[in-house]
């Protein structure tokens, strides 16, 4: 079973995942680390480093996704650290519409596929919406 770790600034994390709870109901492989005002990178390493020990007790690869908020950021550069320790795979820009849809299949996929499908379903929930209501569409 794969399991996703949802991180970022603040309070983005838990926020994000209780969003996704309200359209899909249970998201019971989804897990939220929260990188409060004031916490430090070596708490936030901690804190995901033991989530994942808990969610592949055997180390087994393929079995962890975190999703970060922005690339370059303290959360993302945890989650790379893992990835490059072998421990996840990682995928940055986290939105709602990959949120859901990843949280729909993620105990039936490896990381590395819901990897891919993360960034196809996060790219495909942005769209100029103006233009589906309004002929001229744009931004305005």
């Amino acid at each position: 079973m794969t399991s996703i770790v949802v991180t970022g600034h603040g309070s983005f994390a838990a926020s994000l995942l209780e969003t996704a709870q309200m359209i899909v109901g249970s998201t019971e492989n989804v897990h939220a680390v929260d990188f409060p005002v004031g916490a430090g990178v070596d708490e936030l390493t901690d804190r995901v480093g033991s989530l994942i020990d808990r969610l592949n007790p055997d180390g087994e690869p393929g079995r962890v996704l975190i999703l970060a908020d922005v690339l370059g950021g303290s959360p993302a550069r945890v989650a790379l650290t893992q990835a490059a320790a072998g421990r996840a795979n990682v995928v940055t820009g986290v939105n709602l519409p990959m949120l859901i849809d990843l949280a729909l299949s993620a105990g039936t996929s490896t990381a590395s596929e819901l990897a891919a499908r993360a960034v196809t379903a996060g790219q495909d929930g942005i769209r100029a919406a103006g233009s589906l209501v309004r002929p001229e569409g744009g931004v305005s």
